[in-house]
């Protein structure tokens, strides 16, 4: 138990190690001190629960018309040609044949889209554009913004500057006067376009307000302050519904409404087209009451940015921000200190599964399992409560402090098997060398060879093979430590020494060295082999509370004569018996598995213990390779003790039963082993002289009949 208490401090150690080695790397990576492989880690997998997870999705009420290639492509041939039938005198001609004239359009052509969108019933137009000087076309675009008072939105945005030698600061861009002739910052048809990208440039956040003196690293104004620059998505999800933002100053996570794509970019000029106008848009009614986000597409202007996706428009994530703000489809990250509590937990269970579960391949599937089923809680957080978990440190944590741990106990195990057979021998070196020093001379003379007649027990456990199969074998090998240094306390307890261990099994003899009488020696034999027993009933108790496999064992106690001496090579000797006394006992340990008793003598020890111990009489066997059948007998208790009535009358029963067995009479014996069930239902004993009398009657043995059972195995 020392040694157990031992190797879980030190798994705990190693947990405690891996832990602040974790967290603590964590946290100086986030600090910005301690490289970025953690953090990248981390990151990448928030990235793909982004891109695998739940999405947030589309509003019905946002439209999205790209200024893209075919739009940018237009011509006066195709005015000629594949728009022929747009009269030429029409606002819509007039847009289409500005546009033919090349890029940058004439702000007008943002005038007269504005107009027919807003004529059509849409709430209102956002222009993910900036203009931020002078051009053809400010006035009728002017126009247009003066007749639809705050149904437009424009862009602007945050820059650098230089203000001197060697000296920055940041200042708003806002569109030209001559489009918007008092522009200002918090007027609520201006947004800024800007996206402030985090860890490896990845979009993950937006920023809905912000000022100058917080992007100069001020604080931000407080929750409210609506004079504030704002973002232009804020700006556009006002159009459709008022709403309050807590702390809008601060970055919020959001949830993705899908891969680019998901907002199909309707090209610009089919606005202007009558045929597709009346067949996409039902001639404006598929626009009414939609926010129509106006802005370019495709890789001609380089407006792209980095998205757990990849690439994506910037229209497309304006279209995300509204969407979520439309929504509160925000994530929250959970605070540092619970990420760190997470590391400490994953190396608490990394040391529950280290000391409860021993088998190895059982171990190593409970850490894939228990650490896929940490990374699949975390996706059902981000999926169903919005919640941001820490993933990867922790499961780093409980991988590595499992792995250095399995490391410990493979090299715990090797050391441990040499302790083992070091400790073996000296199992059976420590009696040999008492008797030596207490009669030199007398063992010397017995070691060449000497007849002795000897108490032996037999012992071995039932299933080992199996048992070593399947365990894992350092819990195996410290489980049969402890199991053998019991029994041999007891055997040594009652002055017998043990002679060998045979894998699993323990052959020991009383009276060989020093004898204290057949009868005493047979009466100490026994009481062993109980004190055996007992110490394994509570060994096993203590197992199955500490959820470990149980040991169940077999015994032979048997007397007769053996050969003692020093036996083996030059090069290895060992001082042991020999003889066919050692072999029937051992035959007699492997039929406790036939009669259901864990414990059988023979009759040689049975008839010399009569007085000391109340036995029952099994059965009249010859073994294989014998002709002299042996009676052998199980324990019932100590001579002296009163019976309880119910086993009183079984042995009763049993005896009356074995006797018309005896005597031949098989249909007789059969129905009086049947009544003896009334008394111990579940007696293998009893069950197998029923279906031996069945088996009897169906196939009557030929010749005289003698009541003998002829073993059918060693």
């Amino acid at each position: 138990m020392r040694i157990l208490r031992s190797r879980r401090l030190v798994h705990a150690l190693i947990g405690a190690v891996v832990f602040l080695a974790v967290a603590g790397l964590y946290r100086l990576e986030n600090a910005g001190q301690g490289g970025r492989t953690l953090t990248r880690w981390e990151y990448g997998f928030r990235d793909t629960l982004t891109v695998s997870g739940r999405f947030n999705p589309p509003d019905s009420r946002l439209v999205f018309f790209a200024i893209d290639s075919t739009s940018l492509s237009l011509s006066g041939l195709d005015l000629k040609t594949l728009f022929a039938g747009v009269p030429p005198d029409s606002p819509e001609y007039h847009a289409l044949n500005l546009m033919a004239m090349g890029w940058p359009w004439s702000r007008e052509v943002y005038g007269l889209l504005s107009e027919r969108l807003l004529t059509a019933g849409a709430r209102a137009v956002v222009f993910d554009v900036l203009l931020p000087k002078s051009g053809v076309g400010d006035e009728a675009f002017q126009d247009v913004l003066r007749r639809f008072p705050g149904r437009i939105v424009l862009g602007s945005n945050f820059v650098r500057e230089t203000i001197g030698p060697g000296q920055e600061a940041w200042a708003l861009n806002l569109p030209v006067s001559t489009v918007v002739p008092d522009p200002s910052a918090d007027v609520g048809a201006i947004g800024y376009v800007n996206f402030w990208p985090g860890f490896d440039g990845v979009v993950r956040a937006a920023q809905y307000q912000a000022t100058l003196d917080q992007l100069e690293g001020g604080a931000p104004p407080a929750a409210g302050a609506v004079t504030a620059p704002a973002s232009l998505a804020f700006r556009a999800a006002t159009k459709l519904e008022p709403f309050n933002l807590d702390h809008p100053f601060e970055p919020h996570l959001f949830r993705y409404t899908g891969p680019p794509g998901t907002y199909t970019a309707v090209p610009v000029y089919q606005v202007f087209v009558p045929d597709y106008w009346q067949r996409n848009f039902g001639n404006g009614a598929a626009i009414s009451d939609k926010l129509v986000v106006v802005g370019s597409y495709g890789s001609w202007q380089h407006d792209e940015h980095i998205t757990p996706f990849g690439l994506m428009p910037g229209p497309e994530i304006h279209l995300n921000l509204i969407n979520a703000l439309l929504h509160h489809a925000f994530l929250h990250e959970l605070p540092p200190w619970i990420g760190d509590l997470l590391i400490a937990f994953a190396f608490i269970a990394a040391w529950l599964l280290t000391v409860l579960v021993k088998k190895t391949w059982l171990r190593l599937a409970a850490f894939v399992l228990l650490g896929a089923g940490y990374l699949f809680l975390v996706k059902l957080a981000y999926d169903h409560a919005g919640a941001i978990v820490l993933a990867i440190p922790p499961v780093l944590a409980f991988g590595i402090a499992g792995l250095i741990s399995f490391v410990y106990d493979f090299t715990h195990e090797t050391l441990e098997k040499l302790r083992i057979r070091r400790t073996l021998e000296a199992y059976v070196s420590k009696d040999v060398v008492r008797e030596v020093l207490d009669n030199p001379e007398t063992y010397l003379s017995k070691l060449g060879g000497q007849r002795e007649q000897v108490a032996l027990i037999v012992t071995d456990l039932r299933g080992f093979t199996t048992m070593s199969e399947e365990m894992d074998s350092t819990q195996l090998v410290a489980q049969l430590n402890e199991y053998l240094s019991l029994m041999v306390d007891d055997i040594f307890s009652r002055r017998g020494s043990v002679d060998k261990f045979i894998g699993d099994a323990i052959l020991a003899v009383w009276g060989h060295v020093k004898s204290e009488g057949p009868a005493q020696d047979i009466v100490l034999a026994i009481e062993a082999a109980l004190l055996m027993r007992e110490s394994l009933r509570r060994l096993n108790a203590d197992w199955k509370s500490r959820g470990l496999r149980t040991f169940e064992m077999g015994c032979g106690v048997n007397f007769g004569e053996v050969i003692f001496g020093n036996i083996g090579s030059s090069r290895k000797m060992e001082p042991t018996v020999i003889g066919d006394a050692v072999n029937v006992t051992s035959r007699l340990e492997g039929l406790t598995k036939d009669y259901g008793r864990d414990l059988l003598i023979g009759e040689a020890a049975a008839d010399l213990v009569g007085d000391s111990f109340r036995l029952q009489f099994v059965d009249r066997v010859t073994m294989r390779g014998k002709t002299k059948p042996l009676r052998i007998y199980s324990l019932v208790s100590r001579g002296g003790v009163t019976l309880e009535p119910q086993m009183a009358a079984y042995l009763e029963a049993c005896e009356r039963a074995q006797a018309s067995y005896s005597a031949g009479s098989l249909k007789e014996a059969k129905v009086l082993f049947e009544d003896c069930l009334q008394y111990w239902p579940d007696d293998v004993l009893l069950r197998t002289y029923i279906e031996r009398c069945t088996t009897l009657l169906e196939r009557p043995s030929e010749g005289v009949w003698t009541g003998i059972h002829v073993a059918e195995h060693k």
